[in-house]
């Protein structure tokens, strides 16, 4: 079947997709649309969609733009590397939200009921570690009574 358009006819029927649940855990995910809108209180929110890698189907997350959440927007844009921990934001979250789209981070599913049937819900957002650079073996301690396995010239 190929893509609708405005002049099409709609069949009469068409499979339904079964939609899957993934099993909870920790997945690598992608954004993969930002939608800005307003939640049922009127506060600013964007709604993301998140591509999750390893398992079937996304993951919706509202992140609501209130003070109360302001810990769950700090680790969003902490696990796509748009911000540093501990560092405020340095544009404004409608930039930020931009900059989203095609970023890769990491998260934790959980499972909550809605309307009697199972949803995937973000549980937290997870921050990476620095990774530290390798460093050098130390230099042996000085040893008064160090030799070498051969002879060494000192007239030279």
């Amino acid at each position: 079947m190929s893509d609708l358009g405005w002049g099409a006819k709609l069949p009469a029927e068409a499979e339904q997709k079964e939609f899957q649940v993934p099993p909870v855990g920790e997945y690598n995910f992608m954004v993969v649309s930002v939608e800005k809108t307003y939640s049922s209180a009127g506060n600013s929110m964007a709604k993301v969609r998140l591509d999750l890698q390893g398992a079937d189907g996304s993951v919706f997350d509202n992140l609501v733009l209130t003070d109360n959440m302001v810990w769950k927007l700090n680790s969003f844009f902490e696990s796509i590397g748009i911000k540093e921990k501990g560092k405020e934001l340095d544009i404004d979250l409608s930039t930020a939200f931009d900059k989203a789209q095609g970023k890769e981070g990491r998260l934790k599913v959980k499972h909550e009921t809605y309307n009697g049937k199972p949803s995937a819900k973000v549980d937290r957002y997870i921050i990476p570690t620095a990774k530290k650079a390798p460093t050098a073996p130390a230099a042996p301690a000085a040893d008064d009574n160090f030799s070498l396995p051969f002879p060494v010239d000192e007239e030279k």
